[in-house]
């Protein structure tokens, strides 16, 4: 169809009006990379003090302005501090809900015994403290911790009730890597929400699925970026968003440099040059930043204009921005320069006999695993400590499938073989039709402790799509 220049012109500024009239979401989605990263602060447990993580309610600038919302969040500000321990400690941690409703707490990918996990049998009401003291006895390894609220998980995490861990242990700290936090090892939490025209998070869940919003966030903001030195950079990576997946790419197409995945490295580093993100899955990737180029991380294609204009009557799952992380190199002296690692792991990652195999199919338009809906006070799923199973998961729609208390490898993923950044152990998994894992159980639950697997598509988990684990000690 033929267009004059007058309608031209009317059409343009029937455009112009409508973007001046679009919420905030929709108009401040330039990934400009003007709002300086926030980095959260890092606390540790040491000589046995005990680490404080208080739920309350505070305020928080997603644009990185002045303009502050109310939020969720951990210490004071939207999301929570970046928690430090070390393998061979036992760390105490007081959780203090401050918050007018009961909520529960876990730390994903943590392997502790049932009792220590969290979750229902926990659960705080308004007011309550639980102070666990969690042995660390693991390899060094990215994890997260966050709500996890009998059926009101996923607005718990949404309005800010989320975290990153780290593991440490003699691997981590001998390896030629960078470690040295908020200087040259970030976390990046990423996550999408739907923001008013203050600003303000809108969470309506849907009636099937898990709530996909319109906004990327990176530690609670838009398009953040961050000065680095000219040497190696490392970004440890969490999906906290409720159901969306990303996939990431650099902006000069470089390969993503990848050393660790869920619980822990890698046998060694891969590269790869579109990295999947699941929700609650993490993954540590290296940036070689030595020859002084800003470069930036993207998560796909932003919405156009008319994409944004719909937006305006109807729920988009369009991001309408899609930087990730604009890093730019400074003056700064690289604190890591040395050529990678050959290999991160010692040892190859061993495999186990599987001393029986199940099969789990996970609720599509109707919730529940194998068509049952989760119930407390059942047991869905016993094994052996100690011992490896095969599970085969079916899912017709896609979600990841997280795991407490244990580690798994994928064997293949709807026959064909993982990809080589999947090839380490994990505790979340993206299900697209059907997986294999190897899955083994380090630890020990019980009847009124069980570990839980649910759905990482939140919302899917609040309305049942989960499963209780009872592992039985060795005698």
């Amino acid at each position: 169809m033929s267009c004059s220049r007058r309608q031209f012109i009317q059409l343009s500024a029937g455009i112009a009006l409508a973007s001046g009239a679009m919420p905030y979401a929709a108009r401040a989605a330039a990934p400009i990379g003007d709002t300086p990263l926030p980095i959260p602060p890092l606390i540790e447990s040491r000589r046995g003090q005990p680490l404080f993580l208080t739920l309350q309610r505070s305020h928080w600038s997603f644009s990185g302005n002045s303009n502050k919302v109310p939020v969720w969040g951990i210490n004071g500000m939207y999301l929570g501090p970046t928690v430090r321990v070390y393998s061979g400690d036992d760390v105490k941690l007081i959780y203090s809900n401050r918050l007018n409703e009961p909520v529960s707490m876990t730390v994903s990918g943590l392997q502790v015994p049932g009792a220590l996990m969290g979750g229902a049998p926990r659960l705080m009401s308004a007011g309550a403290d639980w102070a666990p003291v969690l042995p660390i006895r693991q390899g060094a390894g990215t994890l997260w911790y966050h709500a996890n609220t009998p059926n009101r998980m996923a607005p718990h995490v949404y309005n800010g009730l989320a975290g990153m861990w780290l593991v440490e242990d003699d691997v981590s700290k001998s390896l030629p890597l960078p470690k040295h936090y908020g200087v040259d090892d970030f976390p990046l939490i990423i996550q999408d929400k739907r923001l008013d025209n203050f600003a303000t998070p809108v969470y309506n869940p849907p009636s099937n699925g898990g709530f996909i919003g319109d906004v990327l966030l990176v530690n609670g903001v838009q398009n953040p970026y961050v000065e680095v030195s000219r040497g190696w950079v490392r970004l440890r990576l969490l999906n906290g968003s409720n159901a969306r997946r990303f996939d990431l790419s650099f902006s000069d197409n470089r390969p993503f440099t990848v050393i660790a995945s869920d619980q822990g490295f890698l046998p060694a580093p891969v590269a790869v040059q579109l990295l999947s993100l699941a929700p609650g899955e993490r993954r540590e990737v290296l940036v070689d930043m030595s020859q002084g180029d800003e470069v930036s991380i993207t998560a796909g294609t932003a919405a156009g204009i008319m994409d944004r204009l719909r937006g305006l009557f109807e729920p988009s799952s369009i991001l309408t921005n899609t930087l990730v992380l604009s890093l730019r190199p400074t003056g700064l002296l690289p604190l890591v320069t040395d050529n990678l690692p050959m290999r991160l792991l010692a040892d190859q990652i061993l495999d186990g006999v599987a001393v029986r195999t199940r099969e789990f199919r996970i609720g599509d338009s109707e919730p529940g695993i194998n068509g049952v809906l989760w119930d407390m006070n059942r047991i869905d799923t016993t094994v052996q400590q100690g011992t490896f199973e095969r599970w085969i998961i079916h899912a017709d729609r896609p979600q990841s499938l997280h795991i407490q208390g244990v580690m798994f490898l994928i064997k293949n993923v709807n026959g064909a073989q993982p990809m080589g950044e999947d090839r380490g152990w994990k505790d979340t998994v993206w299900v697209d039709g059907s997986v294999e894992l190897l899955v083994s159980f380090p630890q020990s639950s019980s009847d009124h402790f069980p570990f839980v697997y649910y759905s990482q598509a939140l919302e899917m988990a609040d309305r049942g799509t989960a499963g209780q684990l009872l592992v039985n000690p060795t005698s």
